[in-house]
């Protein structure tokens, strides 16, 4: 038999109210429960712990030795259950985030963040393939990904389905044309995110499948390099729409394909789901949508 903290909580009760009915009370089980909680120690250990004189309970001398450590580590639970209760809460904690695409993942976190202002934030952004594995290794608690299917073996909320559209500065020819045909893409120079981003994936992918070969000349890693590159006139991009401000100075052109599209998606691992911070950031989702 291992020494719990429930039978500690009955041998401090008794000894401090001097009755196994009033401890009974205090811890809010039964007076039985506390006699065996004794009883079981004292069997375990083969010494007696308390007196019992009729109504009245008092400690012996070996539990006088013990009593102020069992109240010390009674102290140290009682604060270690208070830091948690914080965090069940929301008083207190932390939440570490991984996001690929900060417009769709800001308004949520801005809206967690009025609402638990106490929990500590650390966000980082990477392409949608690079969180996923450092999610799986417990790096992160929750991120946001970019996919064209429905991942597996995680929890996950999804938050929008997009088009998958060129960019292209004002006085770009498409501008005029208002659309673009695969053939169109291949014969421009396109700037896109990294060879992990899931938008990037999704769009090669139906490429192949139309038989169009991409003439991509520059990776970059941030939605602002993007819009950098277009406005220099170093090639046009490709991108979610939603992705898109109007204070880019950047055009949407549609590809005329009615299946590029793609999803984003808040995701944690299963068992990570019903954990405080985590679940408060699933319910920020339904708040925002």
């Amino acid at each position: 038999m291992k020494l719990s903290i429930n039978q500690m909580r009955a041998v401090e009760a008794v000894v401090r109210t001097g009755s196994f009915s009033t401890a009974a009370k205090e811890l809010g089980i039964s007076q039985p429960s506390v006699s065996n909680h004794l009883s079981a120690l004292e069997k375990h250990y083969r010494t007696q712990l308390i007196h019992r004189n009729g109504r009245q309970a008092e400690p012996t001398e070996t539990c006088r030795e013990i009593l102020s450590r069992i109240r010390s580590v009674l102290a140290m639970t009682d604060e270690i259950e208070h830091a948690l209760e914080g965090r069940r809460r929301m008083q207190a904690g932390s939440l570490r985030l991984g996001y690929s695409t900060y417009q769709f993942a800001m308004p949520i976190l801005s809206d967690f963040m009025t609402r638990f202002p106490e929990v500590e934030i650390e966000a980082r952004a990477m392409a949608s393939n690079d969180l996923l594995p450092l999610l799986a290794d417990g790096k992160f608690d929750v991120v946001f990904i970019t996919t064209g299917e429905t991942p597996s073996g995680l929890h996950i909320e999804k938050i929008r389905t997009e088009r998958i559209v060129l960019v292209v500065p004002p006085d770009h020819p498409l501008c005029k044309k208002g659309s673009a045909s695969w053939q169109d893409v291949a014969s421009e120079a396109l700037v896109q995110r990294e060879n992990s981003s899931g938008t990037r994936r999704v769009f090669e992918k139906a490429a192949c499948a139309a038989g169009v070969k991409l003439n991509t000349v520059l990776a970059l890693g941030s939605w602002g390099a993007i819009v950098t590159t277009i406005n220099s006139g170093m090639g046009i991009g490709v991108v979610m729409e939603g992705e898109v401000l109007p204070s880019n100075n950047v055009v949407i052109i549609p590809i005329e394909d009615e299946t590029l599209t793609v999803s984003h998606y808040l995701a944690c691992l299963p068992e990570m789901q019903h954990v405080s911070a985590i679940r408060a950031m699933f319910d920020a989702i339904q708040a925002d949508q």
